[in-house]
């Protein structure tokens, strides 16, 4: 999304407020509710000064001729920044405008960005050509990894002909001509049209066994065993176009079963993965509706794992390689699970802004776990990770060190994400702040 780039300000005059403006260093309210405490010639905020609008907007700075011109520093309601040039209000001239983790530099001229550099933290570096703060035209992105590709870049990703360089085993560079769609490489355009049809063939025969493939995972649950606390497990991996999500879904099982009996307990829903149901809304409610039929009410735990991309709003990424599916947000999750007859609810969301799941299941039954704050992303959801950072944590040495205390198990996660976090060093700032609610009944009921 393009951000609000333009802001022009009025000139205003000494007759208004005379006496007022005309001493250096004054701090005054303008008409449209703004405070300036700055420099004034003429009757125009003109020198150093600093502007406060009433809806959060800040700028700091140079003016000439009563608006913003010069260098300065600009904050935007959505909490975005400008550090650079301003010409009669607009951004132009060298500059960097920064959004949560990524942030674009170069020569912005009347608010606008053609030609610069785009930086994100987890994702790499790209240099070229822009186009509404979008990778669009001729440049070269850099991964985390060293890997280079140049191509022409459509909506932020290489499309067509192209280089890839990368390093060998023994550090030489290997560069590799071919063909780029959606941002995935190609030995040839031939390459990608075979892969294409067999990728669509493949959709096609998933489409009409799916029904089936999930019937057979729901009908091997096992029931309850009476005056056990029996713990049932749903690992769903939301986005298969990136092999990290179906990775997690299967060590994250392995993990649990290795602290709980989960045998015939569990059922894993997968994007991405030829031999697990997908992972739909239909699916995720047609599975805590089983699982949900065969548990004890009062004396089992239902413990849910979500790992995929997450957006602002909070909702869960689904896709399965050409098959497009509808997203999972926070509020299909609290209808679906306050549904339930099962009392004792273990929820754990490993995606960005996903401290948003706290806020909408958060209850006195339930224990609720997630890898990043509502308004922060979270880390190793890349292709090349083997599980995200959160989920690396908490189902490592911090389950070794055993779950009977919910708040110790978080905590000791929580500490290895921030250690992480230092470790590659990522700004403070754009820490992910793993967040957690434990219900008061929920743990009386966990520690009894």
């Amino acid at each position: 999304m393009k951000p609000a780039l333009r802001l022009a300000l009025p000139a205003f005059s000494l007759l208004a407020i005379a006496g007022t403006l005309a001493q250096a260093s004054s701090e005054i309210t303008l008409p449209d509710g703004s405070v300036y405490s700055g420099d004034v010639k003429n009757g125009l905020l003109d020198g150093s000064g600093e502007l406060h609008w009433p809806d959060g907007r800040h700028y700091s700075g140079t003016f000439q001729d009563g608006m913003m011109s010069g260098k300065g520093s600009l904050t935007f309601i959505d909490g975005c920044t400008y550090v650079g040039a301003l010409v009669r209000g607009e951004l132009h001239g060298f500059g960097r405008y920064q959004c949560d983790d990524t942030y674009w530099e170069g020569n912005f001229d009347q608010g606008n960005l053609s030609r610069g550099t785009i930086f994100w933290q987890e994702f790499g570096t790209y240099e070229g050509e822009i186009q509404d703060f979008v990778a669009q035209g001729q440049g070269q992105l850099t991964y985390p990894d060293g890997t280079i590709v140049r191509a022409t870049f459509e909506y932020g990703e290489p499309s067509g002909d192209g280089v890839r360089i990368s390093k060998t085993a023994t550090g030489e560079l290997l560069e590799e001509p071919g063909y780029f769609f959606e941002g995935r490489y190609y030995a040839s355009k031939n390459a990608w049209q075979e892969d294409d049809i067999h990728q669509m063939a493949a959709v096609e025969a998933r489409l009409y066994s799916e029904s089936e493939r999930l019937q057979t995972a729901l009908s091997a649950l096992a029931p309850q065993r009476p005056g056990v606390r029996d713990v049932y497990l749903l690992a769903v991996g939301g986005d298969g176009t990136e092999g990290v999500f179906a990775r997690e879904v299967n060590w994250v099982a392995e993990r649990l079963g290795s602290v709980f009996d989960l045998k015939r307990h569990q059922i894993h829903l997968s994007n991405g993965s030829d031999n697990r149901p997908l992972a739909t809304r239909t699916s995720v409610e047609k599975s805590l509706l089983a699982l949900d039929a065969v548990m004890d009410p009062n004396e089992d735990l239902l413990l849910v794992h979500f790992v995929s991309h997450g957006d602002a709003d909070g909702n869960l990424y689904f896709a399965d390689q050409k098959l497009p599916l509808n997203d999972l947000s926070a509020a299909d999750g609290k209808q679906w699970l306050d549904a339930l007859r099962i009392q004792h609810q273990w929820v754990i969301v490993s995606a960005c802004y996903s401290g948003q799941w706290i806020e909408a299941l958060a209850a006195p039954s339930r224990a609720v776990f997630t890898s990043a704050a509502a308004d922060r992303t979270s880390f190793g959801c890349s292709d090349d990770s083997e599980r995200t950072w959160f989920s690396a944590a908490l189902y490592g040495e911090a389950l070794d060190n055993g779950i009977a205390d919910p708040a110790g198990w978080f905590k000791a996660a929580n500490q290895r994400v921030t250690e992480m976090e230092k470790e590659q060093g990522i700004e403070e700032a754009s820490y992910s702040l793993p967040q957690s609610a434990v219900g008061s009944e929920f743990l009386r009921w966990w520690r009894g």
